[in-house]
């Protein structure tokens, strides 16, 4: 499944490469809309140059995680809400190749996971990531710099102070040794996986 997923990804960002290799008149600003595993965003782009744009986004996101990790030998459903705002910076280092991106910034905001077991609706933890700047760093594809409809792909990773673990406190029974665990795990580490998607309209 992540090798399908993957070679969609790329099949995606050269086609988009492809697609939008074409001259078109530079644009100064553009707006649009993202989606991330970190839910929705808007988005207002400032060109400085055909190699620099300065972005700031706002967005969110509240519903079920497509995750059911297991510890201790339960599944736990997760409901996921966030909030934030972010400014980025993205540099076209190749003058012939401007669909190519580097990107960097930081954002500001919380992301709040509620963990329940499957078996026990009262068996309840929390992995919150709430005050922390989030830098971030990644390379993208598309989103030139040229007025009209623009597509982009970006793949990166925020660094976070990693998420506080706890137990929920009407869980009467808390187990140390599952705390441990989502503290452990991967999904609520100080480094978190970014895949967005980009549509937006330059002017």
């Amino acid at each position: 499944m992540k090798k399908t997923i993957l070679l969609l990804i790329t099949v995606f960002a050269i086609s988009l490469a492809n697609a939008q290799n074409e001259t078109k008149e530079f644009a100064n600003y553009s707006v649009g809309v993202s989606v991330s595993p970190f839910g929705g965003s808007l988005g207002f782009g400032y060109n400085l140059s055909p190699k620099t744009t300065f972005q700031a986004s706002i967005g969110g996101f509240k519903g079920s995680a497509p995750i059911s990790p297991e510890y201790g030998n339960d599944d736990y459903d997760v409901e996921n809400s966030s909030s934030w705002v972010g400014m980025f910076v993205n540099h076209r280092p190749f003058e012939d190749s401007d669909w190519f991106r580097v990107g960097t910034g930081f954002g500001v905001g919380k992301i709040q996971n509620e963990l329940t077991n499957k078996n026990n609706a009262s068996d309840v933890y929390h992995a919150n990531y709430e005050g922390n700047i989030v830098a971030y760093v990644g390379v993208g594809v598309g989103s030139r710099p040229v007025k009209g409809l623009q597509f982009g792909l970006d793949v990166g990773v925020l660094s976070t102070g990693g998420a506080t673990v706890f137990a929920d406190r009407d869980n009467l029974a808390p187990k140390n040794t599952i705390l441990n665990e989502i503290e452990d795990d991967s999904f609520f580490g100080s480094l978190l996986p970014n895949v967005q998607l980009n549509i937006s309209w330059g002017f």
